[in-house]
């Protein structure tokens, strides 16, 4: 009789950890890929991900050292200011996906929203 109840006891931790899986919100997956892009840049550097070095005259109709300069700063600071900028907006950035996650655990759709305004401000 003690082996079955060790087996019931099993069985309802397995249901258990299959319905808190299967009770993930509207947004699970959308906030997972967004939090693992914000986290690929940072703030005042650009993307932090391996990309290829720019050559001289990669763009078509400027003198090779402006091409390989603005090809080298795109999206990155270039003043404090700028890192000041990108920092700030990465901070709302973070707080649009915070509010994301806690509507999403709610099970509330307009966590959608707040995924789309996390992810414009992570563009920017």
């Amino acid at each position: 009789m003690k082996r079955s109840t060790k087996v019931i006891a099993i069985s309802a931790m397995v249901l258990a950890l299959f319905s808190v899986r299967a009770s993930a919100g509207p947004c699970t997956q959308q906030i997972a890929e967004l939090s693992k892009q914000m986290a690929r840049s940072d703030a005042g550097s650009g993307p932090t991900g391996a990309r290829p070095a720019p050559t001289a005259g990669d763009q078509k109709g400027q003198h090779p050292a402006t091409s390989l300069m603005a090809k080298e700063t795109e999206g990155k600071a270039t003043s404090p200011l700028d890192a000041q900028r990108q920092t700030q907006i990465k901070g709302e950035a973070s707080n649009a996906l915070a509010l994301a996650r806690k509507l999403d655990a709610e099970g509330r759709y307009e966590c959608m929203d707040a995924v789309n305004i996390a992810e414009q401000l992570s563009r920017l």
